[in-house]
């Protein structure tokens, strides 16, 4: 287990007054192995990178021995897993908009060569999957052996998802019935990921849906830190790598056949501060995906990809994401213009964090 950490270990790069903040708003600093937020004003946008000293800094699987880690800032990259969703719901609101797919289209006329087991199933509609409307469950079914291997792998910081190529994804998700009533609200990565395969396949865009992700979305927003990797050696240069809360290196999450779901894909907070401010002022591709359209149980609303929730005077629009060693969490407040983007790499939940500095408390 690490040694105890206290704040006036961490190195702080960037705003230091924002940095104050957050050590404000967060938990003990145990709790953190490292921390990159972007907090956004409605004319003015600040950073901050909080790292502990390399004294109390262990050893990255990436990092060869003797070699003192980089702190943190927010040109860093952390593994994003679900905050990616609301990037997929938008991919759909632009294909929408152009008319190249139908918001009410049945996903099965995405996916001609691939037959769906469940007649149910073909017939859901994509923005269905999109505000996890469809019916589908959380995941693919597995065995119970598969089921063990998994949890097994993630308690020891593997991959659950190793082997999940786009084409195996695609066989066990057209084999897969529907679990409950459509248009009934139920968070599904199945869903989500067979949705951004299904808009790949229909665009027929080189590199499936990594490149149809940064054609119609990252490239056109300047997000050029933000990628979906498939393998390790495919990943950022110099990324945060993801920890337990006791200081444990893990292994990344990587599976390009839930992709679209948040699986392997890569952000900085320079880039979210560029999605949040183009969300917030309409000017991103697909911004309509963040209007709440229809009701999500205890979450609030949704629209497509995206929350928003209500309490307290507030209306935060937002998502948040967890791989095995890293949180993240996006939002933003249109009333007051306030935005926020946290990035974690460890497994400790980063929402409490998030909304507190967007009430500004």
């Amino acid at each position: 287990m690490r040694e105890h950490l206290t704040w006036s270990r961490f190195r702080i790069t960037g705003d230091t007054g924002l940095a104050d903040e957050i050590k404000r708003a967060a938990e003990a600093p145990d709790n953190h192995h490292s921390l990159s937020v972007a907090l956004l004003g409605s004319d003015s946008v600040r950073f901050a990178g909080l790292s502990p000293a390399p004294a109390g800094f262990p050893r990255r699987f990436d990092a060869p021995p003797g070699e003192e880690p980089e702190p943190v800032t927010e040109q860093t990259a952390f593994e994003i897993g679900s905050v990616t969703k609301p990037l997929t719901g938008m991919l759909l609101a632009v294909l929408a908009e152009e008319g190249a797919v139908a918001l009410d289209q049945p996903v099965a006329e995405l996916l001609p060569g691939h037959a769906f087991a469940d007649g149910a199933a073909a017939r859901v509609t994509l923005a269905e999957l999109a505000s996890h409307r469809a019916g589908l469950p959380r995941l693919h079914p597995r065995s119970v052996l598969r089921t063990l291997w998994a949890n097994r792998t993630v308690r020891r910081g593997g991959n659950p998802y190793r082997g999940m190529e786009t084409e195996e994804f695609l066989r066990r998700a057209t084999a897969t019935p529907l679990t409950a009533e459509r248009g009934t609200f139920g968070y599904s990565n199945l869903g989500m990921a067979l949705l951004g395969h299904a808009l790949a396949a229909r665009t027929g865009t080189p590199g499936g849906y990594r490149g149809l992700l940064e054609e119609r979305l990252l490239t056109p927003l300047g997000m050029s830190g933000t990628m979906a990797c498939a393998e390790e050696r495919g990943l950022p240069r110099r990324p945060a790598w993801p920890h337990t809360r006791a200081g444990r290196p893990v292994r990344p999450w990587l599976a390009p056949g839930y992709a679209p779901a948040g699986v392997g894909v890569w952000s900085t907070a320079h880039d979210l501060a560029l999605l949040l401010r183009a969300v917030a002022a309409g000017t991103a591709p697909g911004s309509a995906a963040s209007r709440p359209e229809f009701e999500a149980a205890g979450a609030g609303r949704v629209g497509l990809g995206w929350f928003t929730t209500a309490g307290d005077g507030h209306e935060f629009t937002w998502h948040n994401g967890a791989a095995g060693g890293s949180r993240s969490f996006v939002g933003l407040d249109r009333r007051t213009g306030r935005a926020v983007a946290v990035l974690s790499n460890t497994d400790h939940d980063v929402d409490g964090l998030g909304t507190s500095l967007l009430k500004g408390v």
